[in-house]
């Protein structure tokens, strides 16, 4: 297993050697490496669940949705969303910034500003087209946030509301229809 050496000063290349405890997530954030616990079951739950209903939407247009693949943004600088729909085929550990169309992040209790201010800042200025935050601690049910990327800024496009069916746009001409309720909660039949 790697071992942190020093306090800040890593690299991408740093990064990518790093081999995290299990049940641990780390991104690297200003040269300095950031560990987050791995997401509860809810959380996953929600980005599993959303990344199958994109993956699906996007296939035909040669795209590929997975979870918590590193985004490799600048030096010094790479994230680990939730989910992201890339241009190719992924298989590697991390991607290129220009190789993702979307990114989505669940928001987290303890992420949660990371995920609402700091990520999609700097989504956005390496010029990913597209951010989906899904908020999922409301009282009715998870909210799906959709942005699209105006002139180096996102701009809300989308609001999902549970119990309602809704219809958002994916880069590369493709839509997702989803009701954000059916991304919680048992699918068992009688449950």
């Amino acid at each position: 297993m790697t071992s942190a050496r020093r306090l800040a000063g890593y690299t991408l290349d740093d990064w990518e050697r790093l081999e995290p405890a299990e049940g641990h997530r780390v991104e690297l954030v200003d040269g300095r490496f950031v560990v987050n616990a791995a997401p509860a079951v809810a959380h996953q739950r929600v980005a599993d669940r959303l990344c199958r209903l994109l993956d699906d939407a996007v296939a035909d247009g040669g795209m590929e949705a997975v979870t918590a693949v590193g985004v490799r943004i600048a030096p010094g600088l790479g994230y680990i969303p939730d989910l992201v729909v890339c241009t190719e085929l992924v298989e590697t550990p991390t991607v290129a910034v220009e190789l993702v169309a979307l990114a989505v992040e669940v928001v987290s209790p303890s992420t949660a500003r990371r995920d609402r201010l700091e990520k999609p800042a700097a989504f956005a200025a390496a010029g990913v087209p597209a951010f989906w935050r899904v908020e999922i601690g409301g009282v009715d049910g998870p909210i799906i946030y959709c942005y699209r990327l105006d002139q180096d800024v996102y701009v809300e496009v989308a609001t999902l509301r549970a119990g309602a069916t809704g219809t958002a746009d994916v880069p590369g001409g493709m839509t997702v229809t989803v009701d954000p309720a059916d991304l919680i909660g048992s699918r068992r039949p009688g449950s």
